[in-house]
């Protein structure tokens, strides 16, 4: 079995990005640093789905919420576990590999910002930054918890390209945001205000309530089989 089919069978979805294709561009974000060793293996996770189905319960459902709330740090916890495995399984074939968690940080590197892991994944081909700024694949939408994994193992045959945005017309996370933090613009750094999603997260710890919200990952029609049809 080799790196990436040993990856396939721990992840749910992965891919594999080259990052001397982009490379000014991300050391002008990031730092030399990011740069370090020529690939990246974005690694996806799937957050369990019967507790996404259950958040627009959530806002007036405490438990539900908290529930939720958990879900999604443990799904970070296991995202890490899997690239950790993956680390290793690349060390023993006698390679160079370093994980960058879902905090987009690692020990052994200095980055002037903490790492995105979606620029991985949609430089991997995998998927794109929707309208609501949540990396989107066709096969689970934004319902995955993601790492990334930078190695200096020949990975050349694996590296995909930039995946452009599947978004088109679709406003239903537009029309569906509680916090009005979404607009219809095909740019995710214009169409998804953090300040408005913020605020309204903080809006619910004032009122004593869990900071979740969710409602965006929930209802994209790429995950969400119940609002898929409107995509038709």
């Amino acid at each position: 079995m080799n790196i990436i089919e040993y990856a396939r069978s721990l992840s749910d979805i992965c891919g594999v990005a080259d990052f001397m294709q982009n490379r000014e561009e991300l050391v002008e974000v990031y730092g030399e640093d990011i740069c370090k060793y020529p690939y990246a293996i974005a690694i996806g996770h799937k957050m369990l789905e019967e507790i996404i189905e259950t958040i627009p319960l959530t806002y007036n459902d405490d438990e539900l919420a908290k529930k939720y709330l958990d879900e999604y740090y443990d799904s970070h916890k296991r995202v890490s576990a899997i690239s950790q495995k993956i680390v290793k399984f690349i060390r023993n074939a006698g390679f160079d590999a370093i994980e960058l968690d879902v905090s987009g940080t690692a020990p052994e590197l200095n980055l002037k910002v903490p790492f995105s892991n979606k620029a991985s994944a949609n430089l991997a081909g995998i998927g794109w930054l929707g309208k609501n700024n949540l990396l989107t694949t066709e096969e689970f939408g934004p319902r995955l918890s993601w790492s990334t994994i930078l190695t200096n193992a020949p990975l050349s045959e694996y590296a995909g390209k930039s995946m452009e945005s599947l978004c088109g017309d679709c406003t239903i996370c537009v029309n569906a945001c509680p916090g009005k933090a979404i607009v219809d613009l095909p740019d995710p750094k214009e169409s998804y205000s953090p300040q408005k999603c913020g605020e309204f997260i903080m809006g619910r710890k004032e009122e004593g309530r869990p900071l979740a919200c969710g409602m965006c990952l929930y209802i994209c029609p790429y995950g969400n089989r119940k609002t898929r049809t409107l995509l038709k």
